[in-house]
């Protein structure tokens, strides 16, 4: 990551909120506002099925898919949806997560490759000690 922690941090804040999110009825709104010809986008096959039944249940007919956050190309091999496309609230998490790590390698390789030697910055004791404070979440 960065020299400073910052992405780190901004990982740990997402934990946080993520585990904060819980059990607040984010599935039951999705569930209540879909409507007939919806498309779902889920992170796993699991929570998919679920939503899936829980739609059927109601008498709403929506397509619940399985795009990975790392691949998402293949969602636009299907086509546009018969209404809207939504992404389910754990694969939006997926996907914050996927770019704040992303930004954190960006900013390394731009050190590296911008650096005379191959590591842009030594490890010391003060970085590890701040590092420590977001790295157990």
């Amino acid at each position: 990551m960065d020299f400073f922690g910052i992405g780190q941090a901004v990982q740990a804040a997402l934990f946080i909120y993520f585990q904060a999110s819980r059990a607040t009825g984010r599935t039951t709104s999705l569930l209540e506002s879909v409507k007939d010809g919806d498309r779902i986008v889920f992170a796993n096959f699991k929570e998919a099925d679920k939503f899936n039944r829980l739609c059927l249940e109601r008498g709403v007919k929506v397509e619940c898919i399985v795009v990975l956050v790392a691949d998402i190309s293949r969602l636009f091999e299907r086509g546009p949806s018969q209404g809207r496309t939504i992404f389910d609230h754990g694969w939006v998490q997926e996907y914050y997560l996927k770019v704040v790590e992303g930004c954190g390698k960006d900013i390394r390789e731009f050190e590296t490759l911008s650096s005379g030697c191959k590591d842009p910055y030594r490890e010391t004791k003060r970085k590890a000690m701040e590092l420590s404070k977001f790295n157990r979440y």
